[in-house]
């Protein structure tokens, strides 16, 4: 009788076959102390790896109530998720929880949470904000700026020159002109000179550049308009009534600054946007920027920092876009002193930019539910396994033995055949148990924990609406007061903010 037939009759059937330092356990939970290394899910849809990652995440905020927690979420499924079990716990952790969440949906035709660019609120200084907003612009058209040389100027000249204009406009009250009002005075060239007249002053280099290179007689008008009309097509993206009332009010509800400071829990849900992709990669790049212009403000390893948990779930035009995707793979290596913990969910790693699909396995954690494309299953099995060069053999050339295969594929082949295979809820990990430590197998979970049942106080549309609505002014407020800003001849005064 062979060894493997006892086995079987001894401990039943094996549920994964036999791998090298696999284990089957049954703790399914991510080592938090090590999540400043990084951590990759990916899966199917449908495997539960959403159900999961929202159980993660709400044991991560019970665990850390003054850590602050940022869910950057394309579909809001994992939005979903989150609110209906933070609802379902117990009365008193409920409260706890429910009271730190500010959720943001895009989008939405009757609210908005405000994030305009220019508002002394974000702790930046003012070149500050005009450089985060020329960043986001060109990043989001790196690929047109290839191709048309006028777009590349009108991007790396005419807007940041513009915006630093704009900057130093206020309104009767003193608020701040916005974003929103770049295409006004891209359109209407006798505002963009009164403009510059009345308020070039308190932006010199703005001024002398505007003047020089768009209102100069000796610019032709050919050239003019093409300079302007690039900007303004890059710009039509936040055209949409939501959209312009989130980037043209005159100042942010909430910031990066004050969820990190207060320990708040920041979910922007993208399942208004679903149908406007370039909108959409607009807004999760802004906020990932907005977020990013803090983390950069810490000072490496300063223990009075607490650590940012990040999420991001499925933006692929964050994963695909090269500027974008380089960023996201060099969190887990250059911010790991700054305490940013990132976490990314991804189905298939074949729909990453080829720079993320190498730098995405610096990521120590790696968890993978069902991966239905081969190729990404027999990565998986490369990364996470090491290779035994014993394990595999051909068939006997002679009475003296086996010689040894040379190719590595065997053993791999033997993983990522069983990885396209694994059942609903069934998940294998690479984990750290902290920042320095691998755990010295990789794990088999038959069956991730079970998602907590219950009845909602009342129906989930309604609890998010009424969480929505917390950081939330109309946007028929918003626009109204974009509408009403104007210029006057008015002797303006230096900004004081």
């Amino acid at each position: 009788m062979s060894w493997k037939l006892i086995f079987r009759l001894l401990v039943g059937e094996s549920k994964h076959p036999l791998i090298k330092n696999l284990r089957q356990v049954r703790n399914d939970n991510l080592y938090f102390d090590s999540l400043t290394r990084g951590a990759v899910v990916s899966g199917n849809p449908g495997t539960g790896k959403t159900s999961w990652t929202a159980m993660q995440v709400i044991d991560y905020i019970l665990k850390y109530p003054d850590r602050p927690v940022f869910i950057f979420d394309a579909s809001g499924s994992l939005t979903n998720e989150v609110v209906e079990l933070a609802y379902l716990l117990p009365s008193e952790e409920r409260n706890k929880v429910v009271q730190r969440i500010v959720l943001d949906i895009p989008g939405d035709e009757q609210f908005v949470v405000p994030q305009p660019y220019f508002s002394p609120e974000y702790g930046l200084n003012d070149e500050e904000l005009v450089q985060r907003a020329t960043t986001i612009i060109q990043e989001l058209n790196a690929e047109q700026m290839n191709l048309a040389p006028i777009m590349s100027v009108a991007l790396k000249e005419l807007a940041p020159e513009l915006y630093r204009l704009i900057n130093v406009i206020r309104n009767t009250h003193g608020e701040r002109w916005q974003i929103t009002e770049a295409r006004k005075l891209l359109i209407s060239i006798g505002q963009l000179a009164l403009a510059c007249k009345d308020y070039g002053q308190f932006a010199p280099e703005a001024k002398f550049y505007l003047e020089h290179e768009l209102l100069n007689e000796k610019t032709s008008h050919a050239e003019r308009e093409r300079r302007m009309f690039a900007l303004r097509n890059a710009l039509g993206v936040i055209e949409t009534k939501s959209l312009r009332a989130r980037y043209g009010y005159h100042r942010p509800t909430i910031t990066s600054q004050k969820i990190i400071a207060n320990g708040l829990i920041y979910i922007l849900s993208g399942e208004k946007l679903i149908n406007l992709p370039d909108a959409q990669s607009w807004v999760f790049w802004d906020a990932y920027s907005a977020l990013e212009s803090v983390i950069n403000r810490r000072i490496p390893h300063d223990p009075h920092d607490l650590p940012v948990l990040l999420i991001i779930d499925e933006v692929y035009k964050l994963f695909e876009i090269k500027g974008m995707a380089k960023k996201l793979g060099q969190i887990s290596t250059y911010y790991r002193s700054r305490k940013l913990m990132p976490v990314i969910i991804i189905q298939a790693y074949w729909q990453l930019a080829d720079i993320l699909k190498e730098q995405i396995w610096s990521f120590s954690n790696q968890v993978t539910f069902a991966l239905e494309n081969f190729n990404d299953a027999y990565k998986f099995a490369q990364q996470v396994q090491e290779y035994d060069s014993t394990k595999e053999k051909l068939s006997a050339r002679h009475v003296n033995g086996q010689p040894v295969l040379e190719s590595d594929r065997g053993q791999y082949l033997n993983m990522a055949n069983w990885l396209q295979n694994l059942k609903w809820r069934q998940v294998v990990m690479r984990r750290y148990v902290d920042e320095r430590t691998k755990e010295p197998f990789i794990s088999f979970v038959e069956k991730t924990t079970e998602k907590p049942a219950g009845v909602l106080p009342a129906p989930l549309h309604e609890l998010k609406q009424a969480l929505f609505k917390k950081y939330a002014v109309s946007v028929r407020e918003a626009l109204m007061d974009i509408n009403g800003r104007k210029l006057t001849r008015k002797q303006p005064t230096r900004p004081t903010v």
